[in-house]
């Protein structure tokens, strides 16, 4: 007497449930995206000084402040330097041209002779703060320092 294995209904089977997996599967639309917002800059606190081993006397310090949109976007960005503030940026690329127009002091090396530090709204994704992080890196300037946007007090 042989044994039979009916081998067809539950190959069946298995493609009518592999069928079923694979049609109600529904992926995250947001995998892969960075929504946390940065922290809050407490205002009757200052931070503390940032030590750099370079000599800050011949260091040039440019801030760029990003400031944030309703859905967490970047509605405008400055930067400022020891010349003043440069004028309005719209875009990252307009940004990029900016921080390679900058010359460092003389007898420094760009990553030596210049301080890039980010202030950002603390309702900015880190996706757009990343976005200004790597045009910083474009430009050529390895070390950025990031703060929370200092609101003016009143």
């Amino acid at each position: 007497m042989d044994i039979a294995v009916p081998i067809v209904p539950m190959l069946d089977m298995s493609f009518q449930l592999l069928a079923f997996f694979i049609l109600t599967f529904k992926p995250m639309p947001t995998e892969g995206q960075l929504t946390i917002n940065l922290p809050r800059l407490d205002a009757s606190t200052e931070p503390p000084p940032m030590v750099d081993p370079i000599d800050e006397q011949t260091k040039d310090d440019y801030t760029i402040t990003l400031n944030s949109s309703a859905d967490g976007g970047v509605a405008n960005i400055s930067m400022k330097g020891p010349t003043g503030a440069s004028p309005d940026i719209k875009n990252t690329a307009e940004l990029l041209y900016q921080l390679e127009k900058i010359t460092p002091p003389a007898g420094r090396k760009r990553e030596e002779g210049i301080s890039i530090t980010i202030e950002a709204d603390d309702n900015l994704t880190y996706a757009r703060l990343i976005e200004v992080m790597n045009m910083c890196k474009r430009a050529g300037y390895e070390t950025v320092n990031l703060m929370p946007l200092r609101k003016e007090r009143s």
